[in-house]
């Protein structure tokens, strides 16, 4: 049966795959009271009927993923896929603390988490409860007559969140060649660290020998890689650049190559940077696979090209160095030509 392609066609029009499945998980339980009550009930775990959701609530200076409401209850669910886990740690506490002050005489308060992966987190002040995208998926099957459930499942399935159904021997011969894999992608990684260090600094996380910590970036962010944070001045928010084998499927399902600029929106030079960008955007668009990618919470400049690109060239891992000096030296071009940006990099 073909897939329902309805949510992936939207996602790639909106914002981040996050928010955006925060958004159409509260459409899709929105169709249908039965439907929103039973979900409250089985997967949050809440006694009671005629819950309502709302996304993207503001509660002091904190905007909440998605908030289930009725007369007695108020719970706030917090939604990962690619965050980083200790800033998705200090989310959930400053939601702990909220609840703490919304929570009143007659008024249960709950958090909730919801991930990718297992990613224990230990919450202790409010009842506190986590669960997985594949838990949604589970719950969700039972109600296949729904276009809109049908289609949901569909794109948790494509972007890898609707969990495994089974595990087969040819899955299992694929673990024979993974060793293999990393230490190819190590090498490509490893084989530009000198010029990475040379224009942006010793790279803080993913650096040569940290075959472990790019594994662990592997599967909280899906792209195995080398960065730098902390390239702007000024604080207030995240900011990166970085190099790697990137399996995010932002563009399509193919593994690519890619090298990107992060700013949080909270970072003190985010309307700046945005700013400065839109004058400079040429300095990006004019070489091929060229993405600007803004979210509500930061946004991404990236040069990508998919890894079949170079099964053609007779020195595979020449070519995969010569295209990331390259872009990294795009990158640095930039910098370079935008002073008005306190960059936090070698001169």
């Amino acid at each position: 049966m073909m897939k329902n392609q309805l949510f992936s066609r939207l996602l790639h029009n909106a914002y981040g795959l996050e928010d955006f499945t925060s958004e159409v998980l509260a459409g899709v339980l929105r169709s249908n009271q039965a439907l929103l009550d039973n979900f409250v009930n089985k997967v949050l775990g809440i006694k009671g009927r005629n819950f309502r959701v709302e996304t993207q609530m503001s509660y002091q200076a904190l905007t909440v993923d998605m908030v289930f409401s009725n007369k007695t209850n108020l719970c706030f669910l917090e939604n990962q896929v690619h965050a980083i886990v200790e800033e998705q740690t200090h989310r959930l506490e400053k939601c702990e603390q909220i609840l703490l002050t919304e929570r009143q005489e007659k008024l249960n308060v709950y958090l909730r988490y919801c991930s990718k992966y297992y990613d224990r987190q230990s919450i202790s002040g409010v009842d506190f409860a986590q669960f997985r995208w594949a838990d949604i998926s589970v719950f969700l099957a039972f109600y296949p007559e729904n276009p809109l459930v049908s289609a949901f499942v569909d794109f948790l399935e494509e972007n890898n969140m609707k969990g495994i159904t089974e595990l087969n021997t040819e899955d299992l011969n694929t673990i024979s060649t993974l060793n293999n894999t990393i230490m190819k992608m190590d090498e490509c990684l490893d084989s530009v660290a000198a010029k990475f260090t040379m224009l942006f600094g010793y790279p803080s996380r993913g650096a040569p020998t940290e075959t472990l910590e790019r594994l662990k970036l592997l599967f909280e962010l899906n792209s195995y890689r080398m960065m730098k944070q902390d390239i702007l001045l000024g604080g207030g928010g995240w900011s990166e650049i970085t190099v790697c084998f990137d399996y995010e499927k932002l563009t399509g399902p193919e593994t690519t190559l890619a090298v990107w600029y992060w700013c949080d929106s909270s970072h003190n030079q985010y309307k700046l940077l945005t700013k400065i960008f839109k004058q400079n955007k040429h300095l990006f668009s004019s070489h091929p696979g060229f993405l600007f990618e803004e979210r509500p919470i930061g946004l991404r400049i990236i040069l990508q090209k998919p890894l079949k690109r170079f099964e053609n060239d007779s020195n595979q891992l020449q070519a995969i160095y010569n295209w990331f000096i390259e872009t990294l030296s795009v990158f640095r071009a930039f910098s370079d030509k935008t002073p008005e940006l306190h960059w936090n990099l070698p001169q």
